[in-house]
């Protein structure tokens, strides 16, 4: 799989309230990895189905606003980092439960936006199966 040029990362309101005012996507811990990371997609427009974003454990809609990022060599697929990692099978199994893992990349360092803004519509339609 080629990399691609710009990656995004799908945020509810007051998440992206906050990416403004930096500029950046910084990292931050996920409750069931030891690490903190800024999650991204090669997908430009959300799915929350295929990017995990359900909010089964959230009440926010984390599929209204979109941030982009230009290529970094610090972003690298979810799956090599979860390899590398040595995240155990079970938690992929529960991260990545009806999802597309495959369009998943991560970042350990902050990184700096080129473009933050409402998405055009939320990914809140179901796929079929």
């Amino acid at each position: 799989m080629s990399r691609p040029k710009t990656y995004y990362h799908f945020t509810c309101d007051h998440g992206a309230q906050g990416i403004a005012r930096t500029g950046l996507l910084l990292p931050h811990k996920h409750p069931l990895l030891s690490k903190k990371l800024v999650w991204l997609t090669d997908l430009a427009v959300p799915d929350r189905w295929s990017l995990g974003l359900t909010s089964n454990w959230i009440a926010c809609d984390r599929t209204l606003n979109r941030a982009s990022v230009q290529s970094t060599a610090t972003i690298v697929p979810w799956r090599g980092w979860a390899l590398l990692y040595d995240v155990p099978e079970l938690l992929l199994e529960v991260l990545e439960d009806n999802s597309r893992p495959d369009r998943w990349w991560v970042s350990e360092t902050p990184l700096r936006i080129s473009d933050l803004s409402p998405t055009a519509q939320p990914g809140d339609q179901r796929r079929a199966s």
